[in-house]
Order: structure tokens, then C-alpha cells, then sequence
């Protein structure tokens, strides 16, 4: 049997957008943990098994994506989970610098995504 893929996180405050996501990582063999906002996802991120990918919503409500790369980049032990931006702000998102690996534009193209996915959880 082959090795496993790594987990993907998926942080995002639409549900229909988490759970799509979701579906299409699962299919292709990936776990998938998923948060709502920021907040969620630094109590699910176990810094000794961190998710091999973070794919994150920049505009969300109590703890919003810039905050959660800001606590991700302050933190020696989580500085170096891959991220890819998912969202819609465009041309406001970051420019790829770590922990930033894409910046995707929704709505989401899923083979780009997938890509994006395979390459920087490696």
C-alpha cells in the first residue's frame, strides 16, 4: 500500500466551500481537518503532527486569515506549515512569501487546486 497524504486544513467561514473541498481532497486520498475561522484552526494545529497544507480564507469573522498567518509566522514551530491562499480579495491577498506558497482566486479551479495541494504538502 502506498503512503498516506498528508492532512490538509481547511480554513474558510463559508461551509459550502469547506465541505466541497473537503470532498475533492478526500477523494484524492488526503485527511482533511476543517475550521471556520483562525481561531479554530490554531486550537486544531498540533504542532508536533502539523497539517502538511493550510489552504485559507483571508476575509473571515473572529480570528481572519491575516491574523492566523500573523500567529502562524510568530510561532517558531508553525512558521513552516505551507499556506495557500484561497480567496476572493484578489489582488489584495499576499504576495507569495512564507509561509505563503499560492494565492488562489475564488471561485476555485479544483485541478489548480489539487496541484497547488500536491506540491506544497510534499
Amino acid at each position: 500500500m502506498g503512503q498516506s497524504r498528508p492532512t490538509v486544513l481547511i480554513v474558510d467561514d463559508d461551509v459550502e466551500i469547506r465541505r466541497t473541498v473537503a470532498d475533492v481532497l478526500e477523494d484524492e486520498g488526503y485527511r482533511v481537518e476543517l475550521a471556520e475561522d483562525g481561531l479554530e484552526a490554531l486550537s486544531l494545529i498540533d504542532p508536533s503532527q502539523p497539517p502538511g497544507v493550510i489552504l485559507l480564507d483571508l476575509m473571515m469573522p473572529v480570528m481572519d486569515g491575516w491574523s492566523l498567518l500573523a500567529a502562524l509566522r510568530a510561532d517558531e514551530e508553525l512558521a513552516a506549515i505551507p499556506v495557500v491562499i484561497i480567496s476572493a480579495v484578489g489582488g489584495h491577498a499576499p504576495a507569495p512569501t512564507p509561509p505563503v506558497r499560492e494565492v488562489m482566486d475564488k471561485p476555485l479551479a479544483i485541478e489548480r487546486l489539487l496541484a497547488a495541494v500536491s506540491r506544497c504538502a510534499a
